[in-house]
Parts: C-alpha cells; sequence; structure tokens
C-alpha cells in the first residue's frame, strides 16, 4: 500500500523533527535499530561458522561457537 506521500509504510521514515511513529506506532528509528541488530546477527553468524570451520566442522559446539563470536565482535567494535 502506498500512503499519501507516495512511499511505502513500512519504509525508513526521515524526519527533521521530533521522533515519528509510523502505522504501528512504533519510533522512525526502529527499523535502522532493527536493521543494524540484523546486520550484526549475520556478523556473529559467519564468524561462529569460520570457528566451527577452524575446528574441521566438528558438531556439538554451535552455542559456544556462537557466544565466542559474539564476544570476538563485541571485543573488535569496542576498539573502534
Amino acid at each position: 500500500m502506498i500512503n499519501a506521500r507516495g512511499s511505502h509504510p513500512a519504509g525508513p521514515a526521515k524526519s527533521d523533527g521530533p521522533a515519528q511513529t509510523g502505522p504501528s506506532g512504533a519510533k522512525a528509528g526502529s527499523t535502522e535499530q532493527a536493521s543494524k541488530g540484523a546486520q550484526m546477527q549475520d556478523r556473529i553468524a559467519r564468524r561462529a561458522y569460520e570457528l566451527y570451520e577452524q575446528r574441521e566442522r566438528r558438531d556439538g559446539w554451535a552455542l559456544k561457537d556462537w557466544l565466542n563470536a559474539e564476544r570476538q565482535l563485541a571485543v573488535a567494535t569496542s576498539r573502534r
């Protein structure tokens, strides 16, 4: 559905003023935050898979790989 401004209502909202709310009542920035969260989860998943491959693809360590990947990326992000 297209709104009166010609854009999709679920698309990113831009505002020069105070935070706007979308049709669902969520703040406009929540879409951007969700996108960043999805990007971070993708990075964690890729790093966890690298750790899995380093162990020659031995099963049983998925949670440990995920947590190690989270920790490694958190440290790398905090150093920026």
